[in-house]
Order: structure tokens, then C-alpha cells, then sequence
């Protein structure tokens, strides 16, 4: 049998566990005469599975010739994509060789003469969504880790207009909690705001024991237990299966969980750690021994409410479960990472 697991971000994996009943609410707005929204936001920790959430829902619409769906890099000039992008579809190049208009921009490759040239690439973006509106064809935009850049925030005044024109442009976000909030806090940017967001959490606890179950074939008491150390956390779930399957074992035995502590820690915590402020890494090493309120507020000097807003960031960046009177986390293994981090870099 072919390895079902991957550890590669962004790459689907061939086992899956479904997330449809999170991604519902987008189908049916999506697909409805009069969608709720037309814009979505898919937000959760790195590892989550944000991006394999967002290529299933493009395979999905993919699969209607009444659709169009397009993958923007957010790192170079989102609208020169769009406009690109649209026309290499196909559909519209019966438009651009009726000679009705021409259109060249560097770095971006339509240059046919016509009758009407035009001057930018926000202009041309009009006139295709007015050629796909007529034929009643919708674009699906999907934008992977959207960060706070020129590009980002020049698309986003850009898409509002095509909102107010009543065009068929939706649109899917992925991103880090910390990113989506620096683009929001942009202030003409506050449609963000009330885009509806959906939280990438973790995976079913009887999903993942299923599912080790059928591929493993290992007894209901074992496949609970390996459930039970992913804590739900898809990353986890295709790094214990892939070492498994490679170790051609069927528990959890010390070579294991030492081998998921270097991976997870070189593919995911490492990086996740870093993008923590200085005081909410102090928050997180002072909680190793002792993990009550108080005595993280008096070894990190800080009040009540501080606490409270820094576990609050904690919580919504995926790492802490919600809990009153302590840190709790909610990731596999990140305690131990965080407490070797902690005694290595000291």
C-alpha cells in the first residue's frame, strides 16, 4: 500500500479526514442565488489544515463550467494575476480576439490591438467580470497565507469595488491569526471585519482513531490511544501516521514519540515558537513547572488583565486551550518542546 500519510504543508495528503461539516456554510452560501457571503476566512495554526481546507473547496466549484477558479501568490501584484489568470481560463479569449480591446502591462502578457486599449489592469479586470457576469459565470479567488502588504491591501480596495458592481467574484482567505487581524486593523479595510471566519480546529478524536484503525489495523483500545496523542492536530495526525507506517509499527513506543519530538519540532513548532511575541514566550516558559495564574503573572511580572489578554492571543493563535485558572496547552508534545527549548537556549 502506498504511504496514505504527508507531511508536507499544503500538500493533500491521501488519508483525509473531512472537514465538512466546518466548510457547510460556505458550499451553501457560495452556491446559493443569494449568498450570505461572498467572502470567507480560513484561520488556525500553521499545520492546521487551512490550505487543504481551501483546495478541496476550489476542486469542488472546479468541477462546474460555470465557475472559475483561480490561486493567487500574495507576495507579487494580486490584480495582475486575477486579470491574468481569468484569461488563460480560456473563456474569455473569444472577448480579447474580437479585437474589442487591448491591454499591456509589464510583467503581464495581453497585448492584442483593438479599438478600445486600456490604460491599467483594474480596468481590465472590469471588463471581464462584466463579459463572465453576462455569461453567468462566477470566479472563485483563493489567496493562501494572506499577510498585511501593499498587494494585499491594493486587492482589497479593489475587490470591494467589484462587490458594489454586483459582480460573481467570491473570495477565500487562509492565514494566521496574527495576519488576518494586522490586515483588518487596516481602517478602509473594515468589510474584512465582517467577513465571516472559520476557525480551522482540531480534527474529530473518533476521525483520527478511525482512521489509524482501518489503515492499521490495530484494536480499538490501541487507535484510541494514538487519537489521543495528536490532541486533534492534523499535522500530528500525518507525522504519527507517516512514522508508523515507515516504522512499520503499530504503537506508540519511546523510538517513536522521540522521533515525532524532531520533526514536529523542525517542521512546525520551531517556526511557530518564533513568531511569538518575547513576552508570550516568557508567558509559556514559566508555565512549565508551575502552570497556575498566579504564579505566571508574578514570575512574569505582569497583572491579571495582561495575562488574561495574552492567554486570550494564545488561545485564538491555536496554542492554549481556553481555561481560567492556568495554562493549559493544546498542542501534542509542545510543552516538552517548549521545556527543552527553554533549558537549551539557557
Amino acid at each position: 500500500m502506498q504511504n496514505p500519510f504527508n507531511i508536507n504543508f499544503g500538500k493533500e495528503p491521501f488519508s483525509i479526514i473531512s472537514r465538512e461539516n466546518e466548510l457547510h456554510e460556505i458550499y451553501d452560501s457560495f452556491s446559493s442565488e443569494y449568498p450570505f457571503s461572498y467572502v470567507y476566512i480560513l484561520t488556525g495554526i500553521r499545520g492546521s489544515g487551512k490550505t487543504v481546507a481551501m483546495t478541496n473547496i476550489s476542486n469542488y466549484y472546479k468541477k462546474n463550467s460555470d465557475w472559475i477558479c483561480v490561486e493567487l501568490n500574495p507576495e507579487s501584484d494580486l490584480l495582475e494575476q486575477l486579470a491574468a489568470k481569468i484569461y488563460d481560463e480560456g473563456k474569455l479569449k473569444k472577448l480579447f480576439l474580437s479585437t474589442e480591446f487591448s491591454f499591456s502591462f509589464n510583467g503581464f502578457g495581453i497585448s492584442i490591438k483593438g479599438k478600445e486599449p486600456i490604460s491599467s489592469v483594474s480596468s481590465l479586470l472590469k471588463r471581464e467580470f462584466e463579459y463572465l457576469k453576462k455569461k453567468n459565470i462566477k470566479v472563485l479567488i483563493g489567496i493562501d497565507e494572506v499577510v498585511s502588504n501593499t498587494y494585499m491591501k491594493v486587492f482589497c480596495h479593489e475587490y470591494q469595488t467589484f462587490l458594489r458592481e454586483n459582480f460573481s467574484v467570491f473570495l477565500i482567505m487562509t492565514g494566521l491569526y496574527q495576519n488576518i487581524s494586522s490586515l483588518e486593523n487596516q481602517k478602509s479595510l473594515t468589510f474584512l471585519y465582517r467577513a465571516p471566519k472559520i476557525y480551522i480546529d482540531s480534527l474529530n478524536p473518533r476521525s483520527i482513531a478511525n482512521s489509524y484503525k482501518n489503515i492499521f489495523n490495530i484494536e480499538e483500545e490501541e487507535c484510541i490511544k494514538l487519537a489521543k496523542f495528536t490532541k486533534g492536530y492534523a499535522f500530528a495526525y500525518q507525522l504519527l501516521g507517516n512514522l508508523l507506517y515507515l516504522g512499520n509499527k503499530k504503537d506508540l513506543d519511546e523510538q517513536i514519540i522521540q522521533k515525532f519530538d524532531e520533526l514536529i519540532q523542525e517542521r512546525a513548532y520551531r517556526i511557530i515558537y518564533n513568531e511569538l511575541s518575547k513576552k508570550e514566550q516568557e508567558i509559556l516558559q514559566a508555565s512549565i513547572v508551575d502552570n497556575s495564574n498566579n504564579n505566571i503573572i508574578e514570575k512574569c511580572n505582569i497583572s491579571k488583565s495582561q495575562l488574561s489578554s495574552y492567554k486570550n492571543k494564545l488561545v485564538l493563535k491555536g496554542i492554549l486551550e481556553e481555561d481560567r485558572n492556568s495554562i493549559v496547552f493544546k498542542l501534542p508534545r509542545f510543552k516538552e518542546f517548549i521545556s527543552f527549548t527553554t533549558e537549551y537556549e539557557n
